[in-house]
């Protein structure tokens, strides 16, 4: 539609999970993924989160896009 701006898809995105001690990291997503819910975080941000023991998302693969050693 003329006049729209595009939307903007995230690179990657952090899925958290609600606790009853608050939110906690639960899987990282790359932006194109179609089951990855969540807020953008940046690159490091990824990086970190999966050195730290965050779930890298099955269906996507985000170690594998950002090739942290060990990803299948």
């Amino acid at each position: 539609m003329p006049g729209r701006p595009a939307l903007r898809v995230p690179n990657w995105k952090l899925e958290v999970h609600r606790t009853g001690y608050g939110p906690r990291p639960f899987r990282v997503h790359a932006g194109h993924c179609p089951d990855g819910h969540g807020k953008e975080i940046t690159r490091h941000e990824a990086l970190r989160l999966l050195a730290d023991g965050t779930e890298a998302c099955p269906f996507c693969g985000p170690d594998r896009e950002l090739r942290i050693d060990g990803a299948a």
